[in-house]
C-alpha cells in the first residue's frame, strides 16, 4: 500500500466512527426535530407511562421549584408508576413533601429518594460554582449508573441540579442504556425569558413546557397549556 492510500484509510477509520456518532446524535436530540404540536395534539398528562411499573424521576428544587413541582405533580396520574424523588443535599423540606406524598398516594410501587450534591448556590461565585456543578455532575453520573431501573420519564422544573441529571440521562440514552423522556416545566416566574436551566435544557428535552404565551411564542419548540399551578 503506496503513502498516499494509507494517508486515506486513516482518515476514512477517523472520519467513519465521527459520522456514526454524529448521525445517532442526530437520531435522538430532540431539539433537531419539528415541535411536537406540530405532529399531534398533546395535553400536560400525555406521560409514557404505558408499562405498569416503569418509573418516573422527578427532581425537586430549593424555594419555590419544590412547591411548584409537588402542585404540577398533584395533576398527574402516576398511579401506575413507580417513583424515584431527587432532592439536593441539606433540602429537608423537599424531602419531607415527597414522603407525605407517597405516604397519601401509596401504589404499591417501590419508591427510591436519591440525593445529590446541590449544583450551584444562588449567589454563588462563579469559580466555586464551576466546582460545585462538575462534583454534581460525577455524583449524579455515579449515583444514575448504579440505578437497576432507569427512569422512563424525567419530570424536572429549572432547579441547577436539574442540568446534571438531564445531562447524565440523555448521554445514558445517547449510548443506548436508557431510553428516558425528558419533560421539562419552566418556572412560573418565567414570563418572557427561560432560566439558565431552561436555556441549557432546551435541545435535550423531548417536551418543553411554558406557562406564559411570550415564551410559547418565542420558542418553536415550546408547549403552553396555561398557568400550571
Amino acid at each position: 500500500m503506496d503513502f498516499e492510500s494509507l494517508i486515506c484509510v486513516t482518515i476514512g477509520l477517523i472520519l467513519f466512527p465521527i459520522l456514526l456518532l454524529l448521525l445517532r446524535l442526530i437520531w435522538i436530540l430532540p431539539g433537531l426535530r419539528s415541535s411536537p404540536l406540530a405532529t399531534k395534539e398533546l395535553k400536560l398528562t400525555d406521560l409514557p407511562n404505558d408499562i405498569v411499573g416503569s418509573n418516573i424521576m422527578i427532581l425537586l428544587g430549593s424555594g419555590g421549584h419544590t412547591g411548584e413541582m409537588m402542585r404540577i405533580v398533584s395533576k398527574l396520574n402516576l398511579s401506575k408508576l413507580s417513583r424515584t424523588w431527587v432532592y439536593s443535599s441539606g433540602d429537608s423540606t423537599s424531602i419531607l413533601k415527597a414522603r407525605r406524598y407517597e405516604e397519601e398516594n401509596n401504589n404499591n410501587f417501590p419508591t427510591k429518594y436519591l440525593c445529590i450534591p446541590r449544583a450551584r448556590k444562588v449567589g454563588e461565585p462563579i469559580l466555586s460554582s464551576i466546582i460545585s456543578t462538575l462534583n454534581s455532575f460525577i455524583v449524579s453520573g455515579l449515583s444514575l449508573l448504579t440505578l437497576r431501573q432507569k427512569p422512563s420519564v424525567l419530570l424536572l422544573n429549572g432547579p441547577g441540579t436539574s442540568v446534571p441529571i438531564a445531562y447524565i440521562l440523555f448521554a445514558l440514552k445517547f449510548l443506548g442504556l436508557c431510553n428516558t423522556k425528558i419533560i421539562y416545566i419552566e418556572s412560573l416566574a418565567r414570563v418572557n425569558k427561560l432560566s439558565l436551566s431552561g436555556l441549557l435544557l432546551l435541545p435535550i428535552c423531548d417536551r418543553f413546557i411554558v406557562q406564559w404565551q411570550p415564551l410559547f411564542y418565542k420558542y418553536k419548540r415550546a408547549e403552553c397549556y396555561g398557568i400550571l399551578i
